[in-house]
């Protein structure tokens, strides 16, 4: 990776943050803050969250079932008071890249639960970054179904695919190419070997048999399916360039959306904690090793800590609210 390469990407880093103050002119008032700091947040160039399905933070975290999972937890970084912000899991998907769940309590068609408001992709691309949702076991990119296959043994489903959700946020004119966007897991080996070319968000859904949920016809151990599948991602991720490379700061985050059934007793005061306490790992190529945050946490923070970390400004509920809210610095922290 050359230094003209890095001068030219940092140079578009900072163009980035111009931009997305300006991309504010078009949004409904209320819906974007400029971002009050909460503590230094390192700039990234590639940031990738999986996103896992409805387990408890305790059954995750010191599960035999789970080696990869806790070894990369002892190894990097991880949020131990982190919260999902309700039930079921369609809320939590919505409320991580547009900063609020929109009244939405259920997992219903995300044509019925459509949103037309700014959210983390319009920032991404008012500021001229790029993203791309990588779900497994979708049929093909732009695929528009609810879920696949629709005949019995779902694997893929919209649920879990928030961007479609907001497909009302693109004019219509764009919404094809927004489509392009969302493609297959299987792109995901074959776009990391491109450093230059691979989408700043990267933001990865396992199928219903890989991300925990389970599903007809998945193994009985879900807590052992999921964590081959961040084996078999992170291995991935790990051998590429943009996480070699000494000049690019990459993040990689999984994070559950809820833990299913269980109740908020407990969470901590002042932010939304109605979907459990569930496990939250940061990742760094450059960052902190062997780090546990106690600090309390939720998908408002995770998005905060998105949007600073690109330089983007805070949308309705990842602003910080009086202290409450506040970017998971600790964990994104860029040392040496």
């Amino acid at each position: 990776m050359t230094q003209g390469w890095r001068r030219s990407r940092l140079a578009g880093l900072a163009l980035a943050a111009t931009l997305a103050l300006s991309a504010l002119a078009g949004c409904t008032a209320g819906d974007v803050t400029s971002l009050t700091s909460a503590g230094p947040m390192p700039r990234y160039e590639h940031i990738i969250v999986i996103v896992m399905e409805n387990t408890t933070y305790d059954d995750i975290i010191g599960s035999s079932s789970a080696p990869t999972i806790n070894a990369l937890a002892s190894k990097y970084g991880l949020a131990t008071n982190y919260w999902a912000v309700a039930h079921p899991s369609e809320p939590n998907y919505v409320a991580m890249i547009g900063g609020d769940t929109f009244g939405i309590g259920d997992d219903n068609s995300y044509k019925v639960n459509a949103v037309t408001v700014s959210n983390l992709a319009t920032q991404l691309e008012a500021a001229r970054l790029t993203w791309k949702s990588y779900q497994q076991s979708m049929p093909y990119a732009g695929f528009a179904g609810e879920t696949y296959p629709s005949g019995g043994n779902t694997l893929y489903a919209s649920k879990h695919n928030p961007f479609m959700n907001f497909l009302g946020a693109w004019p219509a004119a764009e919404r094809t190419q927004t489509l392009a966007h969302i493609v297959p897991d299987t792109q995901l080996a074959g776009d990391l070997k491109n450093a230059i070319t691979f989408p700043n968000l990267a933001f990865i859904s396992p199928d219903l048999c890989n991300d925990m949920h389970g599903a007809s016809g998945c193994a009985s151990n879900l807590t052992a399916t999921g964590d081959a599948y961040v084996n078999q991602a992170m291995q991935e991720i790990t051998a590429s360039d943009i996480w070699t490379a000494h000049d690019t700061n990459t993040a990689v985050v999984v994070v559950w959306d809820e833990a299913e059934g269980a109740v908020s007793l407990g969470g901590p005061d002042g932010i939304a904690a109605d979907g459990g306490h569930v496990a939250a790992l940061v990742l760094t190529n450059h960052g902190p090793r062997g780090l546990r945050d106690n600090t309390p946490y939720n998908h408002y923070a995770l998005l905060l800590s998105i949007q600073s970390a690109f330089g983007l400004s805070c949308l309705r509920n990842s602003c910080p609210q009086t202290g409450k809210i506040v970017a998971m610095s600790r964990l994104f922290a860029v040392s040496g």
